[in-house]
């Protein structure tokens, strides 16, 4: 069943976020630090929970092959608000969860000029527009954001490249995935630099989190512990005022 979009619009204007990515290297971080934040989920990011992160608020699907891998699992996650592709509903392995439908359609099915529109910067003024291709799932979660009205998004396993026997931080993985080539790189670092100037233009303070994010010179990077410790110093000082 499709949500209405209207609830979710500037619902979160000038808070901040996290988005999870599914890199091994999300292991690595304090996932307890989110405790108190707004989180994204990408794919099959439910499975931090296993490995200490308290909640998530969204999560968001985009390849519809993906989807249809883990439809059985994903259908029965009822924990946060879902985001896929308004076409869900045409699949015939759609099991009829609820979701908030994005004005995006899945790469297979976008026409050539669709997948080179946000190259050439034309990003969308309103949810309702759309979108083309993003080059990956935690970009297209970066536009649901901004929609909502998030003024800073925080990046946390996001790699952007796949490697062979090492490609998610949870192991059971399907034959699909399998399959991809070691040093496979997503189509993210493709159209990030778009997304940097964007989120630039409008004011938006866009952070990649992931130490093992090989392309650093693409966008600006901090640490998850650093940045939770700059907001209780900020937050301590005006509690002593």
């Amino acid at each position: 069943m499709k949500l209405d979009w209207k609830p979710y619009m500037n619902k979160h204007k000038d808070q901040r976020c996290f988005i999870l990515g599914n890199a091994p290297n999300l292991l690595d971080e304090d996932l307890s630090l989110l405790k108190n934040e707004k989180v994204f989920i990408t794919n099959r990011g439910y499975k931090a929970k296993e490995f200490g992160l308290d909640h998530f608020d969204y999560q968001v699907i985009v390849d519809m092959g993906f989807y249809e891998d883990y439809a059985d699992e994903i259908s029965k996650v009822s924990e946060g608000v879902k985001f896929y592709p308004d076409v869900t509903t045409e699949y015939k392995f759609y099991k009829g969860e609820s979701f908030v439908p994005m004005y995006t359609l899945p790469t297979l099915r976008q026409t050539s000029e669709q997948r080179k529109q946000l190259l050439k910067g034309l990003f969308p003024t309103s949810y309702e527009q759309g979108w083309g291709k993003t080059g990956n799932v935690v970009l297209n979660s970066c536009l649901v954001a901004y929609f909502m009205g998030f003024t800073e998004i925080y990046l946390i396993g996001v790699e952007m490249i796949y490697r062979a026997g090492s490609t998610h931080f949870y192991k059971d993985i399907s034959n699909r995935e399998k399959a991809v080539p070691d040093g496979h790189r997503s189509k993210g670092p493709k159209y990030l630099p778009q997304f940097v100037n964007f989120f630039k233009k409008n004011n938006v303070k866009f952070i990649n989190l992931t130490q093992t994010f090989p392309y650093k010179e693409l966008m600006k990077m901090d640490t998850l512990k650093n940045i939770i410790k700059e907001w209780r110093k900020i937050k301590s000082s005006y509690t002593t005022l």
